[in-house]
């Protein structure tokens, strides 16, 4: 076993207790193996992600995430269709508030317009090719997200920064925790602001394979 995804300190250093143990021999080692990009990380919680080739029209990676990890916040795709195929562990998920299980070997498929989120069950780490069709906006947007995360010159919860964001996923994404009938039209009146200070809704360091090589250890497999 080899371990790998550790956050980096500032001195390029493995963080202790980060990263995620694999088999070199194993599946995952040989879908990191093909990815077409960085690793990159979320620093407070398990999931880790690298791009892998598909079409223009087709956003496709290898994901991983720790036992326990409760997943992204409720959410639903206004353009886009999202399948998840289960190479190891298990996933819980929640569509529409009702739940459903999937295990290695199993595809699971979200429609377009369906509320969901999903979860890590069991002591396994979580091991899917995760598709989005057609990207849309959530795919420029994504590497910011766990970017900000590891970027201490960037606040991730600034209003303006959370603003600026959301009105960049306006008809691609909503995020469902707080209602978007009062979100929309907040983030559309916040964003000039942030925009004008500076904010992003996608930087382009994070598009970078060099940012998440000082920040996430990279797999050598």
């Amino acid at each position: 076993m080899v371990t790998t995804g550790r956050t980096l300190d500032d001195r390029g250093e493995p963080v202790a207790g980060t990263g995620f143990d694999l088999d070199p021999a194993g599946d995952l080692a040989a879908l990191l193996r093909e990815r077409t990009g960085p690793l990159t990380s979320h620093p407070t919680r398990d999931a880790w992600a690298a791009p892998l080739a598909a079409d223009d029209d087709l956003l496709r990676s290898v994901s991983v995430f720790g036992p326990g990890y409760t997943g992204p916040p409720e959410h639903y795709h206004e353009v886009s269709d999202e399948a998840f195929d289960v190479r190891q562990g298990t996933l819980g998920f929640t569509l529409d508030g009702e739940a459903h299980r999937a295990t290695a070997g199993e595809r699971f498929e979200v429609p377009t317009g369906v509320r969901h989120t999903f979860r890590c069950e069991g002591p396994e780490l979580g091991v899917v090719v995760a598709e989005i069709e057609p990207p849309g906006r959530i795919g420029h947007v994504l590497p910011t997200l766990g970017g900000i995360a590891h970027d201490d010159a960037i606040d991730a919860e600034n209003p303006l920064q959370r603003a600026i964001i959301a009105d960049k996923l306006a008809g691609d994404t909503v995020f469902t925790e707080r209602d978007p009938r009062v979100t929309r039209p907040l983030a559309a009146l916040l964003a000039p602001v942030a925009k004008a200070r500076g904010y992003r809704a996608a930087y382009g360091k994070y598009q970078q394979p060099a940012f998440w090589e000082r920040h996430v250890e990279q797999p050598d497999l």
